[in-house]
């Protein structure tokens, strides 16, 4: 099971890097698509062939800092998925919880948030950056080429995950 968990991790870790690549390093990017037609001007050259070299080192570390942001959101989610099990199982406003909790009580709210945010970061560390694994991942998955499988479990992935905060924001709501 621990291994399926960081096989998932890991899908939506390389689904969303390549994703953020694709988008901040093709699309966005004015030096990739000056790079694509021939010019003539030296300074271009120069800001072009540096922009190759940092791409050809590997892994971009702003893009991947920006895909870390995927664990801690799922790991949010699971802790979403425990709240709107305990509503429905025990009936319970979710508003009522809210109130007794966050108003009154402000150090519940800080020690929530901190507790969410210790459990993202052991959560990427076990998963995704312990000894590396990511990069295992990234090149068995680049070898494999099962990109419809992995943007497929990914897609899944955030329609649940975006169902279970539209279902748990309709309980705070309603």
């Amino acid at each position: 099971m621990l291994k399926l968990l960081e096989k998932y991790y890991n899908i939506n870790y390389y689904c969303t890097y390549k994703l953020l690549f694709f988008i901040f390093e093709r699309l966005l990017n004015p030096f990739y698509w000056l790079s694509l037609s021939k010019w003539k001007n030296g300074y271009i050259n120069r800001c072009i062939s540096f922009y190759k070299r940092n791409e050809a080192r590997g892994i971009d570390a702003y893009i991947s800092s920006m895909a870390t942001n995927t664990p801690i959101i799922i790991s949010f989610w699971i802790c979403c998925l425990v709240c709107l099990a305990y509503i429905k199982i025990f009936k319970v406003e979710l508003l009522s919880i809210f109130e007794i909790a966050f108003e009154k009580y402000i150090i519940i709210l800080t020690s929530f948030l901190v507790v969410i945010g210790v459990c993202g970061y052991y959560i990427n560390e076990i998963f995704l950056f312990k000894n590396d694994k990511y990069e295992k991942y990234f090149a068995k998955f680049e070898k494999e080429k099962k990109y419809l499988l992995y943007y497929g479990i990914y897609v899944v992935s955030l329609i649940v995950q975006f169902a279970t905060f539209y279902l748990l924001l309709m309980e705070i709501v309603v």
